[in-house]
């Protein structure tokens, strides 16, 4: 009994273990106010709700853009496009004689060797075009729906000096997603990387970054967007329900 006793007093009793918690909560309004008010200093708080729902659905669409990646690899159809080009190859083929044109160009990569050559069909060759041209124009989207009210909101004043940063990089990070897609693209395209004994495929390491950078874009949409939805309070009172 003695050495039971010892062992309970060198541990905190569950009344202290509710002391912490209330600790824990005054740290984070601290360090929430000051990253979330460095953001939105001087932004009434209807600007703020509406730059905080905007940024959250920029979130969701590169959450959206993940998913449809992983589709696009599972079906394989990354390699379809063999062209980048940030205007041109948003107008898909609307007819026979362009679907067979692009055709043509697909047949002069590894991929189309790999997958069986005569064996593919105009029809499969569409189903698989279909999915990267899905891909690559939800991505254009995304910088629609980012940039363009990004440079409303810096004309009208709506951001903070640290916001305005945190804009410039989300920006910048957005663009050269944008070229990594197709720099890991052109890894699969180049014969000297697949020869036609191999599968093709795109290089891991490019595919990691062009991943690891949506994953990026992902979290800073998602905490500057909640920094401007929710308030320190709002914070602490949601993490309160996970405390026991």
């Amino acid at each position: 009994m003695s050495l039971l006793r010892t062992i309970l007093t060198k541990f905190p009793t569950i009344s202290n273990f509710q002391r912490v918690p209330k600790v824990y909560h005054k740290v984070g309004i601290q360090s929430k106010r000051y990253l979330g008010e460095a953001l939105t200093e001087g932004t009434n708080p209807r600007s703020k709700k509406v730059i905080g729902y905007w940024l959250l659905g920029c979130a969701g669409m590169v959450y959206g853009a993940v998913a449809i990646g992983g589709l696009t690899r599972l079906t394989e159809s990354g390699l379809s496009m063999v062209n980048w080009d940030l205007f041109k190859t948003m107008k898909p083929p609307f007819n026979n004689k362009e679907w067979t044109e692009e055709f043509e160009k697909y047949k002069l990569y590894p991929e189309y060797k790999f997958k069986g050559g005569e064996e593919m069909t105009l029809s499969e060759f569409k189903f698989i075009w279909t999915m990267e041209y899905l891909h690559r124009m939800w991505g254009r989207a995304i910088g629609i729906v980012f940039l363009l009210p990004c440079a409303y909101f810096w004309a009208k004043g709506r951001f903070s000096p640290a916001m305005k940063k945190r804009m410039a990089l989300a920006g910048g990070l957005l663009i050269a997603q944008g070229g990594i897609g197709w720099w890991m693209v052109k890894s699969g395209l180049d014969p000297s990387e697949n020869s036609n004994n191999d599968v093709p495929r795109v290089s891991q390491y490019r595919l990691a970054t062009h991943l690891g950078l949506a994953f990026i874009l992902y979290s800073l949409y998602l905490w500057t967007g909640l920094s401007h939805v929710l308030t320190p309070h709002d914070v602490t009172a949601k993490a309160s329900f996970f405390l026991l």
